[in-house]
């Protein structure tokens, strides 16, 4: 460990109703709520579709009748990790309640459910029950008023017909993904989704039914109100973050590869951009990894600035682009050329292990924060995930690992320092949890969600006028 250089970074800061701030998403939210929605309303009602049959259905109004009340933690621990669901209500500290009315209900027949295990082939059986589901979100989203979420509860009978006892997201085929599916159906319709299993509404699933009712509130007020919970304080102004990876597109031609892009402001606002097929395709042999031509990455970076200038009515300042793999010659070059009026770039890329650890001379892991600098710094390991001082605790099994951050060694415009904060501040920004934080920042840790849904032949096929770039349909 001869010439490592140990520094840490102190939590970023989240901004809460009335600019108050805080370092954890659930104090903040008890203590001062949510950031309030752009008509400045203090308290949301949120519309509340479901879909399922009358047992999911009723299990799922259960959970929500829940958390209207609160949701108090197993035995007399009281710790951030078991903290009691606050409750729903006028008078809730969350500034929330959820509207339920019987016209947003969709229910699958039994009938239809049990017509499906007639049905021999899985790719014709998944089909059929998506079907199912069309039928019931599109007569639920049809009426006036409509939800401003819809959930769909999973029938406990297709679940087990699909997945044998797995979970109910995993059903997939050779030709698409269940939920995926599911998530453009609602993009369709112009409303959210929100996808719950039979085992979570059984309290059968490794999270606890207040951790359920936490997430579950965070994501379900994020959807529906079409805008951030919480925002952060620690980014720098007209700055376009961009993390960039690719899929493989789903159908008759399997290996036809596209990229996308997750794009953030520093106010907090996001949106996806479908980058065109990949029409050079470079392949890393040894790690399989994709990389753009320097046309293709030169018409993204410049769709991705156009779409911030639209939102922005200006050009940002800076460029940071995320990547899990490292910047080929080529991909560099185009990125250069197609930001070239742009005064700061920094290209980085993040991967999620390395085997490098770091002990301390307490009982307690690395502090999160923790940044090791080996000498010659082509990169650094910082710990996303540790010992967090904020709330006296190491939630996690086993010992933590850090993240690889590799700035590009000729496009690099900012210190490891700030580069790390971002990184870190990103790992507070996923809105469909209620989590202190994720090991990956968001520009980089749900690309697989994101590209699950987009390499979809459903997604393929719409059109950009009705493409949808808001990032809430996505979660």
């Amino acid at each position: 460990m001869s010439g490592f250089r140990v520094d840490y970074l102190s939590e970023p800061e989240l901004v809460f109703a009335g600019g108050n701030t805080a370092k954890d998403p659930r104090s903040g939210l008890l203590k001062y709520g949510p950031c309030p929605p752009r008509d400045g309303s203090i308290h949301e009602v949120v519309r509340v579709g479901l879909i399922g049959d009358s047992w999911s259905i009723s299990a799922m109004r259960d959970l929500l009748e829940d958390m209207r009340y609160g949701i108090l933690p197993e035995g007399d621990d009281r710790q951030r990790w078991n903290q009691p669901f606050p409750g729903l209500g006028p008078n809730s500290e969350l500034k929330m309640s959820f509207d339920q009315r019987p016209m947003w209900r969709g229910e699958i027949e039994h009938d239809d459910i049990d017509s499906l295990s007639d049905v021999r082939d899985d790719a014709d059986r998944v089909e059929m029950a998506l079907d199912y589901i069309k039928y019931q979100i599109e007569g639920v989203c049809s009426t006036t008023p409509s939800p401003d979420v819809v959930i769909v509860s999973i029938p406990e009978t297709l679940a087990e017909l699909f997945t044998e006892g797995k979970k109910a997201d995993t059903i997939r085929t050779a030709d698409t993904d269940f939920r995926s599916r599911i998530k453009l159906l609602g993009m369709l319709n112009q409303t959210p989704t929100q996808l719950i299993g039979p085992k979570t509404l059984r309290g059968e699933d490794v999270q606890p039914r207040r951790e359920v009712a936490w997430n579950l509130a965070v994501g379900l007020l994020y959807k529906a109100r079409r805008g951030r919970p919480w925002k952060l304080t620690e980014l720098k102004s007209n700055t376009c973050y961009a993390g960039i990876s690719f899929y493989d597109e789903r159908g008759t031609d399997p290996d036809t590869r596209a990229s996308i892009a997750q794009v953030f402001m520093e106010t907090g606002e996001n949106f996806v951009i479908r980058g065109d097929p990949v029409t050079d395709i470079a392949s890393d042999a040894d790690t399989g990894r994709t990389h753009l031509s320097a046309g293709d990455a030169e018409q993204l970076i410049q769709t991705i600035l156009e779409r911030y200038g639209d939102r922005r009515q200006d050009r940002p300042d800076r460029l940071v682009i995320h990547k899990s793999s490292n910047f080929w010659e080529q991909e560099t070059e185009g990125f250069k050329s197609g930001s070239e009026d742009v005064r700061q770039r920094d290209f980085i890329t993040i991967r999620e292990h390395h085997p490098i650890r770091l002990f301390s001379n307490t009982q307690y892991p690395p502090l999160r924060g923790t940044v090791a600098l080996p000498p010659g710094r082509e990169e650094y390991y910082l710990y996303t995930k540790g010992f967090i001082p904020e709330i006296s605790a190491y939630a996690e099994s086993g010992t933590p690992n850090p993240i690889v951050v590799r700035p590009h060694e000729d496009v690099n415009a900012t210190s490891y320092r700030e580069i790390c904060e971002e990184i870190l501040s990103f790992s507070k920004l996923d809105w469909n949890s209620s989590d202190f934080c994720k090991k990956l920042p968001v520009t980089v840790g749900i690309a697989d969600a994101v590209s699950d849904i987009l390499a979809e032949p459903m997604a393929q096929n719409l059109p950009d006028g009705a493409f949808p770039y808001h990032y809430y349909y996505y979660m």
